[in-house]
């Protein structure tokens, strides 16, 4: 599908060849893959490169992370995940122990398949604004922000992490989306920021050298204070939720970024750590007693992290988000600053400000099933069997012990409390619209930061 493009249009694409070459290169994709060259970016045009990115990430041999050896020693059940070699479950674990463990001491996860970008220069700041909606000129030093990039459509390209370190900008993005985003990001910087690129205002930097390793539950801030060791300069307690710092892990000998933040609802870290340094560091982990007879953490897979994130009404990419669903119909609108909504100046404000102003006709809502588990894409229909919306995610809920689910309902139907049905295997099962999230988070909150 490469070959749709005429003679003359070859001849006219230098800026794009240069483009596309480098979406592919900097992302890590093979173009050898299948035994397509990478030549084939000087017949294609920036959507055709966008869509081999796509093609590439979906379809080349999945890769492995840092952590995959540790994964195989601890039994995990190895699965192909946003393009690499990851662990559903351990087996002297599944997904429910680890779940609870999650809710109740702490578990290690390995999450080195999300794309880390950063964003370099004085323009940083006009950059980002283009393409995410959080107002990221009031961000400090050290602290974090959850957003969303947005296309011209007023859909969501992705949603993400975005950390304000002092001299650039650090965001970390979904795994499934990573070339997907920076060949976005490439395009939005030749299109409207190449002078400032060229006079070193705007760098952009894809970063590949990095493992990332998250620790989440309320023992997670324990086991983080006895790797780093007695005297160290980091305080944990005055470093709250979404807060974020570079610092040296003695033990391993290495500057990692330290992040308090999660996607399971409980408390917890993110440690981008340089990938020969992650197995060690993940070691250091798992073998920490805290003044115990038993290790404190645990491996968990990605069969928890998903009911972990549920029960918690948190957004999953390609479920809840996607291009043609804007942040207001997630139910995200706080997610706009105050100036972000009166100014605007990112992708699809047009939209976003009408929908803000007259509201939309289907919205994000939680459910309780009242039967079996309704999956993704399962029906939902009104008490008269009209249709009323569509299941995003559906499992079942370990600490409420019943199936629970997001969905996108139709106004007001969406209202708690409101009986639908859910068409499951071809049978409604009664479902309840539920109030997010299921279960409580317990983010560790401090009013000093770093």
């Amino acid at each position: 599908f490469f070959f749709f493009f005429s003679s003359r249009r070859r001849h006219t694409r230098c800026r794009e060849v240069s483009w596309a070459r480098r979406c592919v290169q900097e992302t890590g994709i093979n173009a050898e893959y299948m035994g397509i060259s990478i030549m084939i970016t000087k017949v294609m045009s920036r959507q055709g490169a966008l869509n081999a990115c796509r093609f590439f990430s979906a379809e080349q041999k999945p890769l492995k992370t840092p952590l995959y050896d540790l994964h195989v020693k601890y039994g995990g059940q190895i699965v192909p995940f946003a393009g690499y070699l990851l662990s559903v479950q351990y087996k002297n674990g599944g997904i429910l122990k680890e779940h609870h463990y999650t809710r109740n001491a702490c578990s290690l996860f390995d999450v080195s398949h999300m794309g880390n970008i950063r964003i370099y220069g004085e323009k940083r700041y006009d950059f980002l604004e283009r393409m995410a909606v959080a107002d990221v000129r009031e961000l400090k030093k050290g602290t974090a922000i959850l957003s969303v990039l947005m296309n011209k459509d007023g859909g969501v390209v992705d949603d993400t992490i975005i950390t304000n370190m002092g001299d650039y900008i650090s965001m970390i993005v979904n795994g499934a989306c990573k070339n997907k985003d920076w060949a976005y990001f490439l395009k939005v910087q030749e299109e409207e920021f190449a002078r400032s690129a060229v006079n070193g205002q705007l760098k952009l930097e894809y970063v590949k050298s990095n493992g990332l390793i998250a620790i989440q539950g309320p023992r997670a801030a324990e086991v983080l204070e006895h790797v780093l060791g007695i005297g160290d300069s980091l305080n944990l307690k005055k470093m709250g939720f979404l807060n974020a710092t570079n610092h040296v892990i003695k033990a391993i000998d290495a500057e990692c970024m330290i992040s308090r933040c999660g996607y399971t609802g409980e408390d917890g870290f993110e440690i981008a750590v340089p990938e020969n340094k992650a197995v060690a560091l993940a070691e250091l982990f798992l073998n920490e007693k805290c003044g115990g007879k038993e290790a404190v953490t645990r491996m968990a897979g990605l069969g928890c992290r998903d009911t972990l994130r549920l029960e918690c009404g948190m957004c999953l990419y390609g479920h809840e988000l996607n291009e043609t669903i804007s942040p207001i119909e997630a139910q995200l609108s706080w997610l706009f600053g105050k100036r972000r909504k009166a100014e605007g100046g990112f992708f699809g404000y047009e939209k976003i400000k009408h929908q803000l102003a007259n509201g939309t006709s289907m919205k994000r809502c939680g459910f309780i099933t009242q039967g079996m588990a309704a999956r993704e894409q399962t029906e939902i229909i009104d008490q008269n069997g009209e249709p009323a919306g569509k299941v995003s995610s559906g499992s079942y809920s370990p600490c409420l012990k019943k199936p629970i689910g997001m969905a996108y309902v139709k106004v007001p139907l969406n209202k708690i409390g409101t009986k639908l049905q859910a068409v499951v295997k071809g049978k409604p099962q009664p479902i309840v619209i539920s109030k997010l999230p299921f279960v409580k988070t317990n983010y560790y909150l401090s009013l000093i930061h770093i």
